[in-house]
């Protein structure tokens, strides 16, 4: 397995959902996640990055999308999907009952 990193930050905000789950949202992305746990909901982060990214590369997308989002990749882009992984830095800032958002350090 080849782990591909990606030189970008994307902040996730993050609220506790009523009935109990947690739910991510990324508006830069346009991408929503929702796990029963925060570490669930972390993992799911991951994993969603990591298949948009695998998506993107499969369509030819992926330099271009780096290109708009002002990424990088930290080594050679991969020349096929197959064996790859990303690894794509976010951090998560909670969302307070008023839409407020409290940046998380990890």
């Amino acid at each position: 397995m080849q782990l591909i990193r990606v030189q970008a930050n994307i902040q996730w905000n993050i609220t506790a959902a009523q009935h109990g789950a947690w739910i991510g949202i990324c508006e830069p992305l346009k991408l929503t996640v929702q796990a029963d746990t925060w570490a669930d909901l972390m993992e799911d982060i991951g994993l969603t990055l990591n298949a948009v990214m695998h998506d993107l590369l499969k369509s030819d997308e992926l330099p271009k999308f780096l290109r708009d989002k002002g990424w990088q990749l930290v080594g050679p882009m991969p020349s096929s999907p197959e064996d790859v992984r990303f690894d794509v830095p976010f951090f998560p800032a909670m969302m307070g009952a008023n839409g407020s958002q409290r940046e998380l350090h990890q």
